[in-house]
């Protein structure tokens, strides 16, 4: 597989991002799914690119006045319906252009059980979906995600980073992703320091 196929999928994926703040989120989460395969050369990484570039991309069908409900006082958890509908949509779509593009079928329904779970399964089905699943959730220690999620999470900044770092053990599977997290955050740390939330 080469890069040019990978800006493919990255190109048909990409409207799918306009909602949720997920035009961020969905490329910082896949500069770190590439740092997570350098240190997991066992990875397919035809799997963990495709699966971080679609995972999302089920929210941009869920109604804007369902997203907003599932968002109010999130930290109590996200609202379960609405994320079973965005893995079951993204499931269907990340299907749809993996098949556009030509994806390897064995690898495409991979990713497709991968979407399809990477919120509301807590286990992982192999070292892929761990890498997707971690790549994810780091994006919540990012500054990006900091300057975001605290309000969606109806947190201050500093509740918002001290929560998510009490959480790393808990939500990351490698210790490569824990060791990110925790550089992640302490340059979020930095950054809301030096520039604070206005």
């Amino acid at each position: 597989m080469t890069e040019d196929r990978y800006a493919r999928i990255y190109a048909l994926a990409e409207p799918y991002w306009q909602t949720r703040s997920n035009e961020l989120h969905v490329p910082e989460s896949y500069a770190l799914a590439r740092e997570l395969l350098d240190e997991h050369p066992e990875a397919d990484p035809d799997v963990v690119l495709p699966a971080i570039l679609l995972h999302d991309v089920g929210y941009l069908v869920v109604p804007q006045e369902d997203l907003l409900k599932g968002l109010a006082g999130a930290a109590k958890g996200w609202e379960p319906d609405i994320t079973r509908r965005h893995e079951v949509q993204g499931a269907a779509l990340a299907g749809e252009i993996l098949a556009e593009v030509g994806w390897d079928p064995a690898r495409t329904r991979l990713i497709q059980e991968i979407v399809d779970g990477h919120d509301s399964r807590e286990h992982a089905l192999g070292i892929e979906d761990e890498l997707v699943k971690d790549a994810d959730k780091l994006w919540r220690y990012t500054e990006s995600a900091v300057r975001i999620c605290h309000d969606w999470m109806e947190l201050s900044p500093d509740a918002y980073m001290d929560w998510v770092q009490s959480e790393i053990d808990a939500w990351l599977f490698t210790a490569t992703a824990r060791t990110l997290a925790r550089r992640e955050l302490a340059h979020s740390r930095a950054a809301l320091a030096a520039e604070p939330v206005r």
